[in-house]
């Protein structure tokens, strides 16, 4: 048989060129990797009147180079082995065993042929005398298709110093890329959306990788700029002259919740950390069942975006997280785009979150990246640049592990901490972790992350996970989860205390259902006795419901005398058991430590906070109290609790209310409702003020906005940072300092949370969010 050969025809150019590379920035993007491959520590990126120019000091190109390697289209000598052969000229990179490229398909040259008709390359290599050029006009491959490839000439030359028209840094070695006739038009607009995917194109988490800079250049935009650094908090890719940074990562590290996944190679080990707003929650391992991704230095790092992470990061960036993308994924360092993009969902979160919008993270709540690091036979590109990686075996257990091992851990966390925690979302800082409802929820968490048999807990935050405070919803479920991850983890005096403090909580109820018994025994038994005066009731029940609060001195009947009797009887009762139990435990030859001496003192000043706020209610009001949670108006009761009842009592400071809330209905405890306004006020006082101001209002149908604000002296300047008043024992006076302490603790409860807004010598301001 006859030997035939193929033909080429013109066209190809388009097809691995225009047609293949179908957007402005992959082109830029595939440029610019092309110059790291080729050892450039520098990257100018310059933009002049219809030309682009990028400049790179990498190790050049010789004839040889031009000839058989740029010229040979489809060749790509970082494939076969030969593109890095040991020279005299090689540098530090040139000296990395098994190094890997960002590019390897020999086609990303044709880049330069989507950006415009014209190019102009000049190279030189370190110690060469010659500047190599080439002068190509892409038409000349468009007039007919009939045309063969390699017939079509391209003009070839040699000077001795590069040439530009656009002023460039001067180079000793490098590539020129003189690009003209452009194809798209290049406003100040698309310069600085690119500026801000470059950042994203290498090392987004940190400065620059490997000594490795983009600088753009656009002389056309530096009068606009000039004007930009005129004024204050500028976001990074406002300035469009400059090098491109992107810093936005270290701050969110400190402001989110982190997890960070990575494979030890050594112990083939899956490694697991989680950290929330700068405090480790649990460091876990378990063998590596990920072969293909041993050697490729798999490391997964994603980033919880609450409502104030993602208000820090369009203050910071000049734009919303969501425009900035989601999950990117590196190779070798560079991206492969547009994994991560907006509106992508390479990995399908989205499509999984549309079967449970409350109950999963979708791409606009999470931020992060995943590096590898490999060649073509793991990881491979598609061979349209814009289609991420080809689903070999590698990558297949990268998205297993990305999903199983990253994402639903974080998941899972957010879920059950953050969201359950409604206030969560306003927060930069982890201080809320110090409440026992949080830390009760992070048990529960950590504790079935740890009941895996493969998992071991190698390191996690024992003031979090350690006994909570008995009164947190489903106490006894998180103390059970504590006690069985104290013996998981070998902490046998966690897990003895956590048996205790289970076994206390059992005796507590049993004395509050006596006690409970006993009161609605009496309750039921005076209602059988006045069931004959059932119209004086029905009037009774009608005056009740028209307000909260009625002054009248002389109306105090026995109902709701006995309701707060009820109540009384519960916290005091509590208040016993409390004593009871210490005073066996001494008598029996126990000597409590100085730590819980003072545990059990915070707990009876609260209980006894509780007696004081009940018994004001029977002195100085009529209150409707037929249990110990109400649901009604919060604002209606707060506005009438500060306005007819505390007046009563203080009288040495003016206390008023502004209620603009209309019927936010919730249930709440009146009684811990009042502690938190009575602390409020009482610590006002203590700092000097004249007057406190409650101003009520309703940010959204879900949540509450309460300001309080004060003319007293602030808070001192030892006490530093001022939020530190929140913390258990931090006092400005002769206080016990658990005040404030309690406030926090009981807005925790009730899905709230305080802030110190602001505080001078002319006064402090709070803020409370409440959420349904």
């Amino acid at each position: 048989m006859d030997e035939l050969n193929f033909k080429i025809s013109s066209h190809l150019k388009s097809v691995i060129g225009r047609d293949l590379i179908t957007d402005d920035f992959v082109a830029i993007f595939e440029l610019v990797k092309n110059s790291f491959d080729a050892n450039a520590s520098e990257v100018d990126i310059y933009f002049g009147d219809d030309q682009i120019t990028i400049v790179d000091n990498g190790k050049g190109m010789s004839e040889p180079d031009i000839k058989d390697k740029w010229l040979f289209v489809a060749y790509s000598a970082k494939s076969d082995g030969t593109e890095d052969a040991p020279s005299s000229d090689s540098d530090y990179r040139e000296n990395i065993q098994h190094r890997r490229y960002a590019g390897s398909k020999g086609v990303g040259r044709f880049s330069c042929d989507r950006l415009g008709s014209n190019l102009f390359l000049q190279s030189r290599k370190a110690n060469s005398i010659n500047v190599q050029q080439l002068i190509v006009n892409w038409l000349d491959f468009e007039d007919s298709p009939k045309e063969n490839f390699i017939d079509i000439p391209v003009k070839y030359g040699t000077a001795k110093d590069f040439q530009s028209e656009t002023p460039i840094k001067q180079l000793e070695h490098g590539t020129i890329l003189s690009i003209t006739n452009l194809r798209s038009s290049w406003p100040r607009a698309s310069i600085k959306e690119l500026k801000t995917s470059l950042a994203k194109l290498i090392n987004p988490f940190g400065p620059n990788t490997e000594g490795f800079t983009i600088t753009i250049h656009a002389p056309a935009e530096q009068g606009h700029d000039d004007e930009i650094r005129k004024r204050e908090n500028i976001a990074p890719n406002e300035i469009i002259n400059g090098p491109v940074e992107n810093f936005i990562f270290q701050t969110l590290q400190d402001k989110t919740t982190w997890l960070r996944s990575w494979i030890d190679p050594d112990e083939n080990r899956f490694y697991t950390e989680l950290i929330d707003r700068q405090k480790l929650i649990y460091r876990v391992s378990e063998e590596n069942p990920y072969g293909e991704l041993t050697d490729t230095s798999f490391e997964c790092n994603i980033f919880y975006l609450n409502r104030a992470a993602k208000l820090t990061f369009a203050r910071n960036m000049g734009m919303s997280s969501v425009r900035f993308g989601s999950i990117f994924l590196f190779k070798n360092g560079f991206r492969s785009y547009p994994i991560g993009e907006e509106n992508d969902d390479t990995f399908g979160i989205d499509r999984r979150k549309q079967q449970g919008y409350a109950r999963y993270l979708g791409t606009r709540d999470v931020l992060g990246r995943i590096d590898v690091y490999g060649d073509e036979k793991k990881f491979k590109e598609s061979s349209s640049r814009d289609k991420g990686l080809i689903a070999s075996q590698a990558y297949l257990q990268l998205t297993e592990s990305f999903w199983d091992k990253c994402f639903l851990r974080l998941e899972n966390y957010v879920v059950g901490v953050s969201w359950r925690l409604k206030y969560d979302m306003d927060l930069e800082d982890a201080s809320f972790l110090s409440g026992d409802e949080a830390r009760s929820k992070v048990i529960e968490v950590v504790a079935k992350l740890a009941n895996s048999p493969s998992v071991k807990v190698e390191s996690y935050s024992s003031d979090i996970l350690t006994v909570i405070d008995s009164k947190v919803k489903d106490f006894d479920k998180a103390i059970r989860s504590l006690e069985d991850l104290a013996v998981k983890i070998g902490d046998n005096d966690l897990a003895n205390r956590a048996k205790n403090a289970a076994h206390n909580y059992e005796e507590m109820r049993r004395s509050e259902a006596e006690a409970l018994t006993f009161a609605e025994n009496e309750q039921r038994a005076r209602k059988a006795a006045e069931a004959a005066s059932a119209l004086k009731e029905a009037e009774l029940k009608i005056e009740r419901q028209r307000t909260l609060f009625l002054l009248s001195q002389g109306s105090r009947d026995k109902d709701i005398l006995e309701n707060l009797h009820h109540q009384v009887m519960i916290y005091a009762s509590n208040a016993v058991h409390c004593i009871e139990k210490n005073l066996i435990l001494i008598n029996g030859g126990r000597q409590l430590t100085a730590e819980e001496v003072k545990t059990q003192f915070e707990q009876l000043l609260l209980l006894n906070q509780q007696v004081i706020a009940a018994s004001r209610f029977a002195t100085t009001a009529n209150f409707m109290l037929e249990s110990s949670k109400i649901e009604t108006d919060l604002g209606s009761y707060i506005y009438e609790y500060i306005t007819k009842v505390c007046p009563i009592h203080e009288d040495n400071i003016d206390i008023r209310a502004d209620n603009r809330i209309k019927n936010f209905k919730l249930k709440f405890s009146p009684i811990e409702i009042s502690i938190i306004i009575d602390n409020l006020i009482n610590n006002a006082y203590k700092a000097g003020a004249g007057h406190i101001i409650f101003s009520l209002s309703q940010e959204d149908g879900h949540s509450v906005r309460i300001v309080v604000s004060d003319n007293g002296g602030g808070i001192p300047t030892e006490v530093q940072p001022p939020e530190r008043i929140f913390e258990k024992g931090v006092t400005t006076t002769t206080g016990s300092g658990l005040g404030l302490y309690h406030v926090r603790q009981l807005l925790e409860s009730m899905q709230g949370n305080i802030f110190l807004h602001s505080t001078s010598e002319f006064g402090s301001e709070f803020l409370i969010r409440i959420y349904k």
